[in-house]
Protein backbone atom coordinates (compact mmCIF):
# COMPACT_ATOMS: atom_id res chain seq x y z
CA UNK A 1 0.00 0.00 0.00
CA UNK A 2 1.51 3.50 -0.57
CA UNK A 3 1.74 6.15 1.60
CA UNK A 4 0.85 9.41 1.41
CA UNK A 5 2.34 12.39 3.86
CA UNK A 6 -0.36 15.29 4.02
CA UNK A 7 1.11 18.46 5.40
CA UNK A 8 -1.51 21.05 6.12
CA UNK A 9 -2.14 23.39 9.01
CA UNK A 10 -6.13 23.31 8.26
CA UNK A 11 -7.14 20.31 10.78
CA UNK A 12 -10.34 19.74 9.23
CA UNK A 13 -8.69 19.81 5.73
CA UNK A 14 -6.24 16.91 7.02
CA UNK A 15 -9.26 14.74 8.14
CA UNK A 16 -11.00 15.49 4.89
CA UNK A 17 -8.15 14.59 2.93
CA UNK A 18 -7.33 11.47 5.15
CA UNK A 19 -10.49 9.94 4.95
CA UNK A 20 -11.14 10.65 1.02
CA UNK A 21 -7.17 9.00 0.77
CA UNK A 22 -7.42 6.25 2.80
CA UNK A 23 -11.07 5.32 0.48
CA UNK A 24 -9.15 5.47 -2.39
CA UNK A 25 -6.55 2.75 -0.81
CA UNK A 26 -4.09 4.88 0.15
CA UNK A 27 -1.86 4.68 3.81
CA UNK A 28 -2.01 8.52 5.19
CA UNK A 29 0.04 10.10 7.55
CA UNK A 30 -1.00 13.39 8.68
CA UNK A 31 0.74 16.97 10.11
CA UNK A 32 -0.10 20.12 10.50
CA UNK A 33 3.63 21.62 10.78
CA UNK A 34 6.00 22.30 8.00
CA UNK A 35 9.36 21.08 9.95
CA UNK A 36 7.38 17.97 11.66
CA UNK A 37 6.28 16.80 8.06
CA UNK A 38 10.14 17.12 6.77
CA UNK A 39 11.00 14.77 9.77
CA UNK A 40 8.04 12.68 8.51
CA UNK A 41 8.95 12.49 4.76
CA UNK A 42 13.18 11.49 5.75
CA UNK A 43 11.35 8.88 8.42
CA UNK A 44 8.96 7.51 6.60
CA UNK A 45 9.95 7.85 2.71
CA UNK A 46 6.67 7.93 1.43
CA UNK A 47 5.28 8.03 -2.12
CA UNK A 48 3.79 10.97 -2.10
CA UNK A 49 3.52 14.24 -0.22
CA UNK A 50 0.31 16.46 -0.21
CA UNK A 51 1.73 20.21 0.72
CA UNK A 52 -0.37 23.27 1.34
CA UNK A 53 1.37 26.74 0.88
CA UNK A 54 0.18 28.56 3.45
CA UNK A 55 1.37 27.63 6.78
CA UNK A 56 3.03 29.35 9.99
CA UNK A 57 6.85 29.43 10.00
CA UNK A 58 7.97 27.16 7.31
CA UNK A 59 5.54 28.16 3.98
CA UNK A 60 4.89 25.08 1.65
CA UNK A 61 7.38 26.12 -0.77
CA UNK A 62 10.21 25.91 1.07
CA UNK A 63 9.06 22.64 2.79
CA UNK A 64 9.22 21.07 -1.06
CA UNK A 65 12.70 23.03 -1.76
CA UNK A 66 13.58 20.81 1.01
CA UNK A 67 12.41 17.98 0.26
CA UNK A 68 14.23 17.86 -2.75
CA UNK A 69 17.45 18.76 -1.67
CA UNK A 70 16.94 15.42 -0.04
CA UNK A 71 18.59 12.57 -2.66
CA UNK A 72 16.36 9.56 -0.67
CA UNK A 73 13.41 11.96 -0.68
CA UNK A 74 13.88 13.35 -4.71
CA UNK A 75 11.82 10.81 -6.35
CA UNK A 76 8.91 11.19 -4.40
CA UNK A 77 5.46 12.62 -5.98
CA UNK A 78 4.96 16.15 -4.37
CA UNK A 79 1.34 18.15 -5.11
CA UNK A 80 1.13 21.60 -3.51
CA UNK A 81 -2.40 23.07 -2.55
CA UNK A 82 -2.97 26.48 -2.71
CA UNK A 83 -5.70 28.80 -1.74
CA UNK A 84 -4.74 31.12 -5.46
CA UNK A 85 -5.67 30.13 -8.98
CA UNK A 86 -3.15 32.19 -11.20
CA UNK A 87 -0.25 31.25 -13.72
CA UNK A 88 2.15 32.95 -11.12
CA UNK A 89 1.04 30.16 -8.62
CA UNK A 90 1.87 26.97 -10.53
CA UNK A 91 5.11 28.73 -11.34
CA UNK A 92 6.00 29.03 -8.29
CA UNK A 93 4.96 25.37 -7.40
CA UNK A 94 6.95 23.84 -10.62
CA UNK A 95 9.64 26.22 -9.72
CA UNK A 96 10.07 24.73 -6.39
CA UNK A 97 9.76 21.77 -8.01
CA UNK A 98 6.43 20.13 -6.89
CA UNK A 99 5.08 17.75 -9.99
CA UNK A 100 1.68 19.63 -9.77
CA UNK A 101 -0.21 22.19 -7.80
CA UNK A 102 -4.13 22.03 -7.49
CA UNK A 103 -5.90 24.89 -6.13
CA UNK A 104 -8.37 24.88 -3.34
CA UNK A 105 -11.32 24.54 -3.33
CA UNK A 106 -11.64 21.19 -4.84
CA UNK A 107 -14.02 18.78 -5.16
CA UNK A 108 -12.82 15.11 -3.64
CA UNK A 109 -12.63 13.13 -6.55
CA UNK A 110 -10.98 16.00 -8.17
CA UNK A 111 -8.12 15.67 -5.99
CA UNK A 112 -7.93 11.68 -5.96
CA UNK A 113 -8.16 11.47 -10.06
CA UNK A 114 -4.62 13.89 -9.71
CA UNK A 115 -3.20 11.97 -7.08
CA UNK A 116 -3.61 8.44 -8.72
CA UNK A 117 -2.13 10.52 -11.91
CA UNK A 118 0.48 11.47 -10.24
CA UNK A 119 1.58 8.06 -8.43
CA UNK A 120 1.32 6.21 -11.57
CA UNK A 121 3.71 8.94 -13.17
CA UNK A 122 5.80 8.01 -10.13
CA UNK A 123 5.66 4.68 -11.22
CA UNK A 124 6.75 5.25 -14.59
CA UNK A 125 9.69 7.56 -13.43
CA UNK A 126 11.06 5.15 -11.45
CA UNK A 127 11.72 2.87 -14.60
CA UNK A 128 12.81 -0.51 -15.20
CA UNK A 129 14.89 -2.82 -12.92
CA UNK A 130 18.10 -1.45 -15.96
CA UNK A 131 18.87 1.23 -13.85
CA UNK A 132 22.74 1.51 -13.73
CA UNK A 133 24.36 2.43 -17.05
CA UNK A 134 27.88 2.71 -17.86
CA UNK A 135 29.30 4.64 -20.76
CA UNK A 136 32.24 2.65 -22.49
CA UNK A 137 34.69 2.73 -25.46
CA UNK A 138 37.64 1.50 -26.10
CA UNK A 139 38.25 4.02 -28.30
CA UNK A 140 39.63 7.73 -26.93
CA UNK A 141 37.55 11.13 -28.36
CA UNK A 142 34.59 9.46 -29.13
CA UNK A 143 32.76 11.32 -26.38
CA UNK A 144 31.79 9.12 -23.60
CA UNK A 145 32.24 11.95 -20.73
CA UNK A 146 30.10 14.17 -22.43
CA UNK A 147 27.19 11.83 -23.13
CA UNK A 148 27.77 10.34 -19.59
CA UNK A 149 27.30 13.32 -18.27
CA UNK A 150 24.21 14.92 -20.64
CA UNK A 151 22.36 10.91 -20.07
CA UNK A 152 22.82 11.72 -16.32
CA UNK A 153 21.48 15.22 -16.68
CA UNK A 154 18.46 13.89 -18.46
CA UNK A 155 17.84 11.49 -16.26
CA UNK A 156 17.52 13.95 -13.14
CA UNK A 157 15.57 16.37 -15.53
CA UNK A 158 13.02 13.23 -15.57
CA UNK A 159 12.51 13.20 -12.01
CA UNK A 160 14.64 10.05 -11.52
CA UNK A 161 16.92 11.15 -8.93
CA UNK A 162 20.65 9.88 -10.57
CA UNK A 163 23.99 9.41 -9.42
CA UNK A 164 26.68 10.10 -11.62
CA UNK A 165 30.33 8.75 -11.30
CA UNK A 166 33.75 9.66 -13.02
CA UNK A 167 35.60 5.84 -12.74
CA UNK A 168 38.22 6.76 -14.36
CA UNK A 169 41.57 6.06 -12.28
CA UNK A 170 42.17 9.54 -13.08
CA UNK A 171 42.45 11.97 -14.90
CA UNK A 172 38.69 12.38 -15.35
CA UNK A 173 36.55 15.32 -16.85
CA UNK A 174 33.16 14.48 -15.17
CA UNK A 175 33.96 17.32 -12.63
CA UNK A 176 35.54 19.51 -15.20
CA UNK A 177 32.41 19.77 -17.83
CA UNK A 178 29.87 20.65 -14.64
CA UNK A 179 32.62 23.15 -13.16
CA UNK A 180 32.79 21.03 -10.04
CA UNK A 181 35.32 21.10 -7.16
CA UNK A 182 34.65 17.31 -5.79
CA UNK A 183 36.85 17.67 -2.05
CA UNK A 184 36.52 13.77 -2.21
CA UNK A 185 37.03 11.71 -4.93
CA UNK A 186 36.31 7.63 -5.56
CA UNK A 187 39.89 7.00 -5.33
CA UNK A 188 40.27 8.97 -1.98
CA UNK A 189 36.97 7.25 -0.71
CA UNK A 190 38.14 3.57 -1.69
CA UNK A 191 41.65 3.78 0.32
CA UNK A 192 40.12 5.27 3.25
CA UNK A 193 39.67 3.58 6.46
CA UNK A 194 35.66 3.62 6.93
CA UNK A 195 34.17 2.76 3.12
CA UNK A 196 30.77 2.47 3.93
CA UNK A 197 27.76 2.94 2.54
CA UNK A 198 27.10 6.28 4.79
CA UNK A 199 30.83 7.89 3.59
CA UNK A 200 29.98 7.25 -0.22
CA UNK A 201 27.35 9.18 0.05
CA UNK A 202 28.63 11.69 2.00
CA UNK A 203 31.55 11.95 -0.62
CA UNK A 204 29.16 12.55 -3.36
CA UNK A 205 29.51 16.24 -4.62
CA UNK A 206 26.02 18.14 -5.94
CA UNK A 207 25.86 20.19 -8.60
CA UNK A 208 23.45 22.93 -9.18
CA UNK A 209 20.93 20.59 -10.85
CA UNK A 210 20.59 18.21 -7.90
CA UNK A 211 22.52 15.67 -9.63
CA UNK A 212 24.91 13.70 -7.65
CA UNK A 213 28.43 12.98 -8.73
CA UNK A 214 31.32 10.85 -7.42
CA UNK A 215 34.27 12.36 -8.85
CA UNK A 216 37.70 11.08 -10.05
CA UNK A 217 40.87 12.22 -9.03
CA UNK A 218 43.32 14.39 -11.49
CA UNK A 219 46.37 12.62 -10.76
CA UNK A 220 46.14 8.63 -11.09
CA UNK A 221 47.30 6.52 -8.31
CA UNK A 222 50.46 4.09 -8.28
CA UNK A 223 48.07 1.63 -7.03
CA UNK A 224 43.92 1.25 -7.63
CA UNK A 225 42.05 0.16 -4.46
CA UNK A 226 40.84 -3.14 -3.57
CA UNK A 227 37.80 -3.82 -6.36
CA UNK A 228 35.59 -4.95 -4.50
CA UNK A 229 35.14 -1.69 -2.94
CA UNK A 230 34.07 -0.78 -6.17
CA UNK A 231 31.35 -3.35 -6.23
CA UNK A 232 30.63 -1.99 -2.62
CA UNK A 233 30.19 1.49 -4.01
CA UNK A 234 28.46 1.08 -7.41
CA UNK A 235 25.85 -1.10 -5.06
CA UNK A 236 25.19 1.57 -2.54
CA UNK A 237 24.38 4.20 -5.27
CA UNK A 238 22.46 0.94 -7.15
CA UNK A 239 20.57 1.16 -3.90
CA UNK A 240 19.72 4.62 -3.47
CA UNK A 241 19.28 6.27 -6.56
CA UNK A 242 17.05 5.66 -9.20
CA UNK A 243 19.51 5.78 -11.80
CA UNK A 244 23.49 5.55 -11.77
CA UNK A 245 25.40 6.38 -14.85
CA UNK A 246 29.22 5.52 -14.69
CA UNK A 247 31.70 7.16 -17.28
CA UNK A 248 34.19 4.26 -17.57
CA UNK A 249 38.27 4.51 -18.53
CA UNK A 250 39.15 3.81 -22.21
CA UNK A 251 40.85 0.69 -21.31
CA UNK A 252 39.98 -3.05 -20.90
CA UNK A 253 41.36 -3.69 -17.01
CA UNK A 254 39.88 -5.52 -14.01
CA UNK A 255 38.18 -2.14 -12.94
CA UNK A 256 36.17 -2.25 -16.67
CA UNK A 257 35.41 -5.30 -15.99
CA UNK A 258 34.84 -5.00 -12.37
CA UNK A 259 31.76 -2.31 -12.98
CA UNK A 260 30.57 -4.22 -16.28
CA UNK A 261 29.68 -6.93 -14.12
CA UNK A 262 28.17 -4.68 -11.89
CA UNK A 263 25.79 -2.46 -14.04
CA UNK A 264 22.47 -3.37 -16.33
CA UNK A 265 23.39 -1.80 -19.21
CA UNK A 266 26.27 -0.48 -21.39
CA UNK A 267 26.31 2.00 -23.77
CA UNK A 268 29.36 1.05 -26.16
CA UNK A 269 30.26 4.28 -28.04
CA UNK A 270 31.94 4.57 -31.66
CA UNK A 271 32.72 7.36 -34.11
CA UNK A 272 31.78 6.47 -37.45
CA UNK A 273 35.50 6.34 -38.32
CA UNK A 274 37.71 3.18 -39.23
CA UNK A 275 39.89 3.16 -35.97
CA UNK A 276 36.73 3.64 -33.78
CA UNK A 277 35.41 0.90 -35.78
CA UNK A 278 38.26 -1.33 -34.81
CA UNK A 279 38.45 -0.40 -31.20
CA UNK A 280 34.51 -1.45 -31.05
CA UNK A 281 35.10 -5.04 -32.60
CA UNK A 282 37.70 -5.34 -29.62
CA UNK A 283 35.83 -3.93 -26.96
CA UNK A 284 33.04 -6.45 -28.99
CA UNK A 285 34.82 -9.75 -28.45
CA UNK A 286 36.73 -9.20 -24.88
CA UNK A 287 33.33 -8.97 -23.13
CA UNK A 288 32.05 -11.81 -25.26
CA UNK A 289 35.18 -13.89 -23.62
CA UNK A 290 34.22 -12.13 -20.45
CA UNK A 291 30.55 -13.43 -20.80
CA UNK A 292 29.09 -10.00 -20.30
CA UNK A 293 25.66 -10.76 -21.83
CA UNK A 294 24.82 -9.41 -25.49
CA UNK A 295 21.35 -8.16 -24.10
CA UNK A 296 23.34 -5.41 -21.99
CA UNK A 297 25.05 -4.24 -24.83
CA UNK A 298 23.65 -1.30 -26.22
CA UNK A 299 25.58 0.42 -29.68
CA UNK A 300 25.63 4.31 -29.97
CA UNK A 301 26.98 6.34 -32.71
CA UNK A 302 28.29 9.67 -31.61
CA UNK A 303 29.36 11.45 -34.46
CA UNK A 304 31.93 13.33 -33.49
CA UNK A 305 32.85 15.33 -36.89
CA UNK A 306 30.92 17.24 -39.57
CA UNK A 307 30.92 14.52 -41.91
CA UNK A 308 30.88 10.87 -41.17
CA UNK A 309 33.81 8.75 -42.22
CA UNK A 310 31.77 5.51 -42.31
CA UNK A 311 27.64 4.76 -42.78
CA UNK A 312 25.83 3.75 -40.05
CA UNK A 313 24.80 0.50 -42.17
CA UNK A 314 28.39 -0.53 -43.16
CA UNK A 315 29.51 0.15 -38.99
CA UNK A 316 26.52 -2.28 -38.29
CA UNK A 317 27.10 -5.12 -41.09
CA UNK A 318 30.91 -5.07 -40.09
CA UNK A 319 30.01 -5.27 -36.46
CA UNK A 320 27.01 -7.57 -36.26
CA UNK A 321 25.07 -5.91 -34.18
CA UNK A 322 22.36 -3.18 -34.39
CA UNK A 323 22.93 0.74 -33.08
CA UNK A 324 20.59 1.40 -30.13
CA UNK A 325 21.01 5.20 -31.54
CA UNK A 326 22.55 7.50 -33.13
CA UNK A 327 23.73 11.00 -31.69
CA UNK A 328 24.44 13.96 -34.18
CA UNK A 329 27.22 16.01 -34.81
CA UNK A 330 26.53 19.57 -33.03
CA UNK A 331 28.62 22.21 -33.47
CA UNK A 332 27.70 23.97 -30.08
CA UNK A 333 29.12 21.15 -28.17
CA UNK A 334 33.02 22.37 -28.06
CA UNK A 335 31.68 25.84 -26.92
CA UNK A 336 29.67 23.78 -23.83
CA UNK A 337 32.62 21.69 -23.07
CA UNK A 338 34.45 25.34 -23.00
CA UNK A 339 32.02 26.97 -20.52
CA UNK A 340 31.19 24.28 -18.32
CA UNK A 341 27.94 24.24 -19.53
CA UNK A 342 26.15 20.79 -20.72
CA UNK A 343 23.77 20.93 -23.34
CA UNK A 344 21.28 19.13 -21.14
CA UNK A 345 21.05 22.31 -19.47
CA UNK A 346 22.06 24.86 -20.98
CA UNK A 347 20.78 23.99 -24.39
CA UNK A 348 18.27 21.25 -24.20
CA UNK A 349 16.90 21.43 -27.60
CA UNK A 350 20.09 21.34 -29.76
CA UNK A 351 20.38 18.66 -31.44
CA UNK A 352 22.85 16.37 -29.40
CA UNK A 353 20.70 16.78 -26.07
CA UNK A 354 17.28 15.99 -27.91
CA UNK A 355 19.21 12.68 -29.22
CA UNK A 356 20.02 11.75 -25.53
CA UNK A 357 16.15 12.98 -24.73
CA UNK A 358 14.46 10.74 -27.08
CA UNK A 359 16.97 7.38 -26.19
CA UNK A 360 16.53 7.98 -22.37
Amino acid sequence: MATILVIDDDLDLQQMLRLMLQRGGYKVVTTGDGPDGLIKAKTLKPDMSIVDVMMPGMNGYQVVRKMREDPELAGMAILILTARAQPVDREAAIAAQADDYMPKPFAPNELLAKVNELMANRAIAQGPAKKAVAVFSLRGGVGTTSIAVNLALAYHGKGQPTCLVDLKPGPGHVALQLRLNAKINWIDWANGNEATNDSIFKALTKHDSGLEVMGAPIVPPINLPPLDRVTTMLMALQGKYARVVIDLPAQWTPLTLTALTAIDIVWLVLAPEVGSLQSTVGALRAMKAAKIPDEKIELIANQTMLKAGLALPAMEKALGHGFKGHLPYDEIQSAALGQGAPLMISQPDSPLAAAIKALV
